[in-house]
């Protein structure tokens, strides 16, 4: 009665579902064109943060080298501060007149 079965569709309901899967493929392959856009700039984003990371390692390395050579000629450097002659302290003061 109220069930069809596969011979009774007419072209109009093959047309429909050809429509139909037509516009789901055309649905699907939109959001995967989104999805691989949104994929594509956060690939980009993090590009860049890795080539920003690796100048801001390269800087501080760089920076702890320049540190470590001034402080290593502070304490080891040739230039030492001038000995002076050591004080004579006479064993008695001078009388004054």
């Amino acid at each position: 009665m109220g069930s069809e079965t596969p011979n009774d569709k007419t072209p109009y309901d093959s047309e429909r579902a050809a429509i139909e899967e037509h516009a789901q493929r055309t649905a699907e392959q939109t959001a995967l064109r989104k999805v691989r856009k949104t994929l594509d700039r956060i690939e980009e984003s993090e590009a860049g943060e890795r080539r920003a990371l690796k100048y801001v390692l390269v800087l501080c390395a760089l920076l702890a080298a320049l540190g470590v050579w001034f402080f290593w000629g502070l304490l080891f450097g040739g230039s030492e501060m001038p000995k002076q002659a050591p004080l004579k302290i006479p064993a008695t003061l001078p009388q004054k007149q």
